[in-house]
């Protein structure tokens, strides 16, 4: 069932997720060395607003947020000026972007889950939008530079760290302390997120055992071919 009275949580926390998702758009497009200024407004816009675009058109808030209140444009300007000023820093700072990565996702599967709760829709639903929320940047951004999206291929769990989140704010919501919840939230997505670098854990591929069988059997039989062609191993038959 929904949850009773729910409260929007401060326009702040939507523009400090805005802030860091255009903060880390800047630093992926300082990745690459041939990114001009339009590329990187455009990344940064991408990786502050996808979330939050995929939130509004699920939940049919149209026009999404971003284009209805200039101030969700200003702080993604004002995060790529920022991240383009100290960008030649940012680029020797590797490890920077894996946090800033982390706190966008847990900051969208919050918003998009307390949007989709205020939107009287059940926890599960609720659930699955906080979910595409947390990771709706994280596609955008990598569809624009043409990189294999990090969420469809083997590696560390990302959609599954913003779902870990989204499921958090959902069970702990009480309607008082938002903050709260969005806190324990975002604790819970940055844990389950460094699995990854730290575990070596990644999102299983499906029948992966199965495959790897079959391979290890393909092999097996060509090693045993190649031993009989060359007299080694194997018994060679009688005429």
């Amino acid at each position: 069932m929904p949850l009773p009275d729910v409260l929007e949580l401060p326009l702040v926390i939507n523009l400090i997720a805005v802030f860091f998702g255009a903060l880390g758009g800047t630093l992926r497009a300082g990745e690459e060395e041939h990114t001009d200024l339009v590329g990187v407004f455009t990344l940064a816009a991408a990786m502050g607003f996808g979330g939050g675009l995929v939130r509004d058109i699920l939940l049919g808030n149209l026009p999404p947020a971003a284009f209805r209140d200039p101030w969700y444009l200003a702080v993604a300007a004002g995060a790529a000026g920022l991240g383009m000023l100290f960008l030649y820093y940012l680029r020797k700072l590797g490890p920077v972007l894996w946090p800033i990565d982390t706190i966008v996702i847990g900051l969208f599967a919050c918003v998009g889950t307390n949007a989709a709760l205020i939107a009287n829709l059940d926890l599960l639903p609720a659930i699955i939008v906080g979910t595409l929320a947390s990771v709706g940047g994280l596609i955008l951004t990598d569809l624009l530079q043409g990189r294999p999206s990090s969420i469809m291929y083997v590696g560390p769990p990302n959609a599954v760290a913003g779902m870990a989140g989204a499921v958090a704010y959902a069970l702990l919501y009480t309607g008082t302390r938002p903050l709260v919840s969005m806190g324990v939230a975002v604790v819970a997505t940055v844990l389950v997120r460094l699995t990854g670098p730290v575990f070596h854990v990644t999102v299983p591929q499906p029948r992966k055992r199965a495959y790897d069988l079959r391979v290890k059997r393909r092999e097996s039989s060509r090693l045993m071919a190649r031993r009989r062609r060359s007299g080694k191993g194997g018994t060679e038959a009688v005429e």
